[in-house]
């Protein structure tokens, strides 16, 4: 008997897809902390061939590691940090750029993409596609051979007590001209800069004006701005009101965590504006966004948005 096709969709996991070394790579973005950009790395000694120097993030100094070494040194071309965590441990993985989230199968094994006889992981894309699924337990299980590890435990394990947090939100940071924005990282699908763009005929009181191709499927184009959109060339695949949509963005920067102050218990309203690194990102309003540009949209259950 086949299995219900819903629980398809419902056994597939979040994955943090990225570049390095050429190679599309993917984490569970539940192993995944948050993404940051790499600023000065500072040279302590490590044991580990993978490590390749500290980084300080927020007052926290972070072991930095890359899938593999490229020669002596920091690679210059690794601008964006992965940061990875658990418990006390945290660790770093530098790569060359972020591809977005996408929903896959869990990982399956394979035992032929190196010539060692380690095991190895891959999830699958909808063309068939291999990417690498990263063990992250490599790093984080090898304490005694990079640095900094066991002085982040023995800190953490000197602070007071705090009280257990809630479970916190993840957003995907974007930017749009010269604002700063979010996105409910659990609506994100993933993010594509190699769409195909189709103008639509204008309607009245619709500001709807594009639609993209993605694998087999028009998207409409939701624009977070009256003008610049020749700059707008990575779009942001959400699902919302059962449908997916494509938000038309500049640059994305990565998943991010709001560092602001928790809210009262009975405060069950949406995020306006989240805090990351110092900085204030605006919380994209989907279903404002929305009713603003498709007016006349009908939900699939037949309600209008």
């Amino acid at each position: 008997m086949s299995r219900p096709q819903g629980l398809v969709e419902d056994d597939k996991v979040p994955v943090l897809l990225f570049l390095s070394g050429g190679r599309r790579f993917g984490i569970r973005l539940s192993r995944v902390r948050e993404v940051a950009e790499i600023g000065a790395i500072e040279s302590i000694e490590g044991e580990s061939e993978d490590y390749i120097g500290v980084m300080v993030l927020r007052d926290e100094p972070i072991p930095l590691v890359v899938m593999r070494r490229s020669g002596d040194g920091p690679d210059p071309d690794l601008p964006i940090c992965i940061v990875l965590q658990s418990g006390a441990a945290v660790v770093g993985l530098a790569v060359e750029r972020i591809l977005g989230i996408s929903k896959f199968a869990p990982e399956r094994s394979v035992t032929s993409l190196v010539a060692d006889q380690s095991p190895h992981h891959v999830y699958l894309d909808d063309e068939g596609g291999m990417i690498q699924a990263v063990d992250v337990d490599r790093w984080l299980a090898a304490q005694p051979k990079l640095p900094l590890l066991s002085d982040q435990r023995a800190v953490r394990t000197a602070e007071k007590p705090r009280p257990a947090a809630g479970p916190q939100t993840r957003y995907m940071a974007l930017t749009v001209g010269d604002r700063l924005l979010a996105v409910d990282s659990s609506l994100v699908e993933r993010a594509v800069d190699d769409a195909s763009v189709a103008m639509l005929p204008r309607r009245p009181g619709v500001r709807l004006e594009s639609v993209i191709e993605v694998s087999g499927n028009v998207l409409p184009v939701l624009r977070l701005s009256a003008d610049g959109h020749a700059q707008q060339t990575i779009y942001v695949i959400v699902g919302f009101h059962g449908q997916k949509w494509a938000i038309a963005t500049e640059r994305v920067l990565g998943i991010v965590t709001n560092e602001s102050p928790p809210r009262s218990a009975g405060d069950e309203g949406q995020e306006r504006v989240i805090a990351s690194k110092g900085k204030f990102h605006e919380v994209i309003d989907l279903k404002g966004l929305i009713a603003a540009q498709v007016p006349d949209f009908v939900r699939p259950d037949g309600t209008r948005a």
